[in-house]
């Protein structure tokens, strides 16, 4: 037995990934794309500061979108909040007027039955309101604002009721208290107006507001005349205009908040929308080279590699969020010459599984008479339909090899009637070759071979992959088909034995001693049982010449996110879904919303596409579901499409009628082989339809009439796709509607985001801390609504406030003592230096200003979550110390004045904790109720000496020392501490659930950009990029290359190390895969990045070069293709030199072939996608490594005038060649010294890069 040592890294694993293809998506990159593409698609003058996105202009007094449909259902989606907002308001009505009620009949004063009456009919008025909006909801919603203007009158009038009161001779002396008092209702009105009060417009609130303040200061004047002084009457209105201030900024960003976090939780739900198309393209793209199982383990395997890689450098464990920030495919690591690395392998042995072969017999004498171009047409047309039959019968495509085309039954999943299935799917092989004869006027024939037994079923290789069996009996397969007869399906003895209940058979008659030791064969004659025979569609050739370039659809919109890849046998298995997400489906919209989008008059004739062989994509129709189609710059919106694949043609106005044949099929020299329209090119179609993030939608179509297609996130430059921008920024914006009315799950969003009861902290630690360091990034383009701007806004209240406190306290103490001048030196000096980093931000972000790192730091350092805290705490509190500052028990005893503004500026100031959102609620809402304490205990004399009291100063509340007078303030403070912790609650829910929409936004994006990149990737490691850009908008590709070289390296002696007693044989495949792998990774290098590897067989390298014809206009020299394969080729020999010495008592031995010449390559199949190359130059290469000689590359004779410039060879001399009769042959001995660029140019040997 051979003795292999495979030495390995302790925990050291290889990625499989080169630096070509890896995938690298970091924050930043994706952040710079996104702002990209909204700077080009939505340009935004910074000297205009918008309020949210969207916002329309000149809103500030009556925020709204822009969008009309936009603003109908975010009334629609916030009116729950809304709504909570007034039942709160209710309900701190009620409870305010119970309490009144309560302290005019404790006081005992000559009005209080007036007074405790007027409660009660307020409390029962307002119960009644809230009883509305919880059981009579219908009727709340239609008259919302009706009653939330009727509550804002109702409150005000009874609030001033008590001044319409007659005073009593006991009253007039307590007329100070009741003026504090009348006061501290007026302001709590006022702040509930502009907070919890019902869905009215800003501009409304202010009028109300205004009047308000007007009313009461009137009726404090004439009524309460005897207490009001010039001096107070100052203070009062300046405390007045710094709450309406305060409730100003409170609405404006309450509005912007919902209004932003609507939009944001609406981008998510569209990208949601998006990330479910981009799934179900990934999927068909992963199933058209892998089974779904194998496509699972492929993305599983790549995370878990980068997630090791991450926590190895770093200890802290990643949220899985995290994985969206960071590259998908680490870049593999150099392998040293004396140390091999195990990469991801995925091999399993799998028994009972059914192996056919099939070939068509005659193909040699088709192709003879038609060119390569001509030949690719045919092979997929026939290759389309086996793809049809494999799906329908539970195969699994492998591979076509030329003309020979093989599947298995049973594997990967298994089930148990593989060999029916198997046996199904060559009969119907050969009724749909007598079906292509007839269509074609060919006269070709299958034979076909079946086995059963054991296979190893996997992946080898880390470029252009695919999914492949391996075993001995996948050998006894393939000979059972090279033995068979044509038009039958031959079969082994084990199948045989599977079928005897179901076939009648005729046993193949042994002949010779020889094959008397061979295993019993059979021929299929007929079923037994007919009864349960599938039906299968006849195909039509001429069909697939009049499939159209581009069909625009909004099946896959439509797909249910959980269905399962096509051909899964189990139509119940979702487990192979490479990403869960949440359903984002769209309700229909109402005829109103669809009547708009039909506006446009379309002029032009109709084109007709008819449906292909593909499978059809999901459609759930609906009558009015107009939203998702696709547009183009000459397209309408497609309307009631009827689902693919359904009988009858696809009518798309819009386009003039175009008609196909086989006749016109190659009418133009670079027209592609026309394929099935794919249901991945179908998906792709839909996948096309980017929404762009801030509300517009482009889309891709491709069209051959040179009309550019918009794809992406394209910059419109011309004027007439300005229009069209508008439209489909409508059509945006009417889907996010849909997806916002249909998405129940969502809803909550708008009124609780996924915080803890109590301390509203995040329940996601990760969300948590994104939270908190929300305000240390930049937006390219900040809106009222950004954390930052929240910031400046909370910081400018803050000032105004402390300077109104400056000014009213040098009103009302005329003499300041040295403790409130030290106070008010500290204070300014920080507000100025707060103001100036401000400003300098505000500056510096509108490019006036140049930035300063000191400023900047500075900065930066004050957002962080603790510094904030620290900071707006103090800007918070400086009003009321301020206030507190001045209080001396001298001046109190001697002036009721000051007494009386004393509690004025305090009861102003307590509702300034409101301020500073950005601050935990429960720590302002303490220091509010600490203050009102502090304020308490100053009233009520705990640091003053009553006797001191003169008889001038009986008037103030010092010297009163009454226990109504105190109680009376104590009820306001405790009403208006109940009122700051219900809106600073309130104003932080408000907060986080903005930035939980954002966040959920901008995470969807991120797992939208992962997905497309994952879905290229994989689609490139099947097909080339260059190939993919074109099968992305047309359901053809094949092109013709002059000179394109082409290589077959083949590992001669696998089989001496390929032995199935050990492991099944998975560990020799092991090495094959290390082996391959290798010669993968040369790929990546840049001196061979015109080669590209067409696939494995077996063990069997094909590589080509030459085929991209950017690149070969790029290279240096009109052969610089040909000699990057050849140099590729001896690069191959030193890698397998230096992987032999990892392997004990066995050495791999290489032999290459190589040719160049003119080929064509293409992509044939329907599901099952295949790049391949054909043309005389693939076969002389493919005999040139079969006739080939160990350890040494063998070129034709037409090969040498080109590559003799760079390489020596030795000639072989002329042999016999299957299929080319004798020809003369070269070894190659070794590479000249010769640098490209001195070898002289010739014209003649010039070749067009693409014919």
């Amino acid at each position: 037995m051979v003795i292999m040592e495979m030495r390995t890294t302790g925990g050291t694993r290889r990625s499989v990934w080169s630096e070509g293809e890896r995938i690298s998506l970091t924050s930043a990159q994706l952040q710079h794309s996104l702002l990209q593409r909204t700077a080009s698609l939505y340009p935004r003058r910074l000297s205009a500061l918008q309020l949210f996105d969207r916002a329309a202009k000149a809103s500030w007094w009556n925020p709204r979108f822009d969008s009309k449909v936009l603003e109908e259902q975010f009334r629609q989606s916030s009116f729950t909040q809304t709504e909570q907002h007034f039942r709160y308001a209710l309900l701190y009505v009620i409870l305010s007027a119970l309490v009144y009620a309560l302290s005019a009949c404790t006081v005992g004063r000559d009005t209080w039955p007036q007074v405790s009456a007027a409660c009660l009919v307020l409390a029962l008025l307002s119960f009644s309101f809230l009883m509305l909006t919880l059981f009579r909801n219908a009727i709340y919603r239609r008259n919302a604002s009706i009653l939330a203007m009727s509550t804002l009158w109702l409150v005000a009038g009874f609030s001033l009721a008590p001044f319409a009161l007659p005073p009593s001779p006991m009253e007039v002396e307590e007329n100070h208290s009741v003026a504090v008092g009348s006061f501290s209702i007026c302001l709590s009105v006022l702040v509930l107006s502009y907070t919890l009060v019902g869905p009215l417009p800003l501009y409304m609130i202010c009028i109300f507001g205004v009047l308000y303040s007007t009313a009461f200061e009137i009726m404090s004047w004439f009524v309460l005349n005897h207490v009001n002084t010039w001096t107070i009457l100052a203070v009062r209105i300046l405390l007045q205009l710094s709450i309406h201030i305060l409730g100003i900024k409170i609405r404006l960003l309450a509005e912007t908040s919902m209004r932003n976090t609507f939009y944001k939780v609406g981008q998510s739900l569209l990208v949601r929308r998006e990330l479910e198309l981009e799934k179900h393209l990934k999927e068909k793209m992963i199933h058209s080279v892998m089974p779904p199982s194998v496509a699972q383990w492929l993305m599983k395997n790549t995370a878990e590699d980068g997630d090791e890689q991450q926590n190895t450098a770093n200890s802290v464990p990643m949220h899985p969020i995290q994985a969206a920030d960071r590259p998908l495919h680490q870049l593999p690591q150099p392998r040293s010459s004396n140390q091999l690395t195990f990469r991801p392998f995925n091999m399993h042995r799998m028994q009972n599984v059914s192996i056919l072969f099939a070939d068509i017999v005659g193909f040699t004498s088709m192709s003879s008479n038609k060119t390569a171009h001509q030949l690719v047409g045919l092979l997929n047309d026939l290759f389309g339909r086996f793809d049809f039959l494999c799906q329908k019968n539970g195969c699994e495509k492998i591979s076509t090899l030329g003309d020979c085309y093989y599947c298995v039954s049973g594997c990967p999943e298994p089930r148990p009637d593989h060999a029916k299935c198997c046996v199904e799917m060559g009969l119907a092989m050969i009724t749909a070759i007598r079906e292509f004869d007839e269509d074609s006027g060919e006269s070709v024939n299958m034979r076909v071979g079946i086995h059963t037994g054991t296979v190893l079923c996997g992946i080898v290789g880390t470029k252009r992959f695919k999914f492949d069996v391996w075993s001995n009996d996948v050998k006894y397969a393939n000979r059972m088909e090279s033995t068979g007869r044509p038009g039958k399906v031959h079969v082994s003895e084990v199948t045989h034995e599977l079928l005897l209940d179901q076939y009648h058979f005729d046993e193949v008659p042994q002949n010779g001693e020889k094959d008397k030791k061979e295993r019993k064969t059979y021929f299929i004659r007929h079923r037994k049982i007919t009864g349960g025979r599938h039906s299968w569609p006849r195909f039509q050739a001429p069909m697939l010449a009049r499939i159209g370039p581009q069909l625009s659809v909004d099946a896959a919109a439509e797909s249910h996110p959980s269905q399962p890849m096509s051909g899964s046998s189990d139509p119940s298995d979702n487990s192979h879904a490479a990403l869960n997400t949440r359903k984002a489906s769209c309700p229909p919209l109402s005829e109103e919303a669809n009547s708009d989008e039909n506006d446009e008059d379309w002029i032009g004739e109709e084109v007709v596409f008819h449906p292909t062989l593909a499978q059809p994509l999901p459609w759930h129709h609906q009558a009015n579901n107009q939203i998702g189609n696709q547009y183009d710059l000459h397209n309408p919106i497609v309307g009631d499409a009827p689902p693919l694949g359904a009988g009858g043609p696809i009518v798309i106005p819009g386009q003039p009628r175009r008609h196909s044949s086989l006749s016109t099929l190659y009418s133009r020299k670079d027209s592609g082989v026309v394929t099935a329209r794919s249901s991945i090119q179908l998906e792709s179609t839909a996948v096309e339809i980017n929404v762009d993030r801030r509300g517009r939608t482009s889309t891709s179509t491709g069209r051959s009439s040179g009309v550019s297609s918009i794809r992406g996130y394209s910059i419109f430059g011309e004027d007439p796709a300005l229009s069209f921008r508008q439209q489909i920024r409508k059509q945006s914006d009417l889907q996010m509607i849909r997806c916002i009315q249909q998405d129940c799950a969502d809803a909550e969003l708008f009124v609780h985001p996924p915080v803890h009861k109590l301390s509203l902290f995040f329940k996601d630690n990760f969300i948590e801390r994104g939270y908190r360091d929300r305000l240390l990034g930049r937006e390219l383009y900040p809106t009222l609504a950004s954390p930052t701007f929240t910031v400046y806004l909370c910081t400018a209240v803050a000032l105004i406030f402390y300077f109104v406190s400056l000014v009213t306290c040098f009103m009302l103490f005329p003499t300041p003592n040295a403790v409130f001048l030290s106070f008010c030196f500290v204070a300014s000096f920080a507000h100025i230096a707060v103001a100036m980093v401000c400003l300098r931000e505000i500056l510096a972000m509108r490019g006036n200003w140049q930035a300063n790192d000191c400023f900047t730091a500075t900065f930066r350092y004050l957002m962080k979550w603790t510094p904030l805290h620290v900071v707006g705490l103090f800007l918070l509190c400086v009003p009321i110390l301020a206030v507190f500052s001045n209080f001396a028990c001298d001046s109190f005893f001697n002036n009721w004045q000051a007494s009386d503004g004393f509690c004025l500026l305090s009861f102003a100031f307590l509702l300034h904790f409101t301020n500073f959102s950005q601050v935990k609620f429960w720590l302002r809402s303490l220091f509010a109720t600490v203050a009102g304490l502090a304020l308490v205990m100053f009233v009520g004399g705990v640091f003053c000496d009553s006797s001191r009291c003169t008889e001038i100063s009986r008037r103030s509340y010092l010297c009163r020392n009454s226990d109504n007078i105190i109680w009376d303030i104590l009820v306001h403070i405790i009403l208006t501490s109940i009122l700051v912790w219900l809106l600073n609650r309130e104003f932080e829910t408000s907060l986080r659930l903005s930035f939980h929409g954002g966040w959920l936004a901008s995470q969807d994006q991120k797992r939208m950009q992962v997905l497309k990149r994952q879905a290229d990737w994989l689609l490139h490691n099947i097909i080339p990029r260059h190939v993919v850009e074109q099968l992305k908008t047309t359901s053809r590709y094949s092109e013709n290359h002059r000179e394109a070289g082409i290589l077959f390296a083949s590992i001669v002696n696998f089989h001496e190390l390929y032995d199935e007693s050990y492991e099944g044989g998975r560990e020799c495949l092991r090495v094959l895969n290390e082996l391959v792998g290798d010669f993968d990774e040369l790929l990546s290098k840049p001196q061979f990045r015109n080669v590209t590897k067409i696939k494995t067989i077996g063990a069997t390298f094909m590589a080509a070069s030459g085929l991209n014809p950017k690149l070969r206009r790029e290279n240096p020299h009109p052969f610089t293709h040909l000699f990057e394969l050849i140099d590729f080729a001896l690069a191959m020999h030193k890698v397998i030199e230096d992987f032999n010495l990892n392997l004990l008592e066995f050495k791999f031995i290489l032999r290459i072939g190589y040719a160049h010449g003119d080929i064509t390559a293409g992509v044939i199949g329907t599901t099952k996608l295949y790049y391949d190359i054909w043309g005389d130059a693939v076969n002389t290469a493919s005999r040139m490594d079969s006739y080939g000689m160990p350890n040494r590359i063998q070129v034709p004779e037409h090969c040498l005038p080109v590559l003799s410039e760079m390489y020596t060879f030795k000639a072989r001399g002329s042999m016999y060649i299957k299929g080319k009769d004798h020809m003369n042959v070269y070894l190659l001995e070794s590479k000249k010294g010769k640098q490209l660029h001195k070898i002289p140019f010739k014209r003649q040997q010039t070749i067009p890069a693409q014919l």
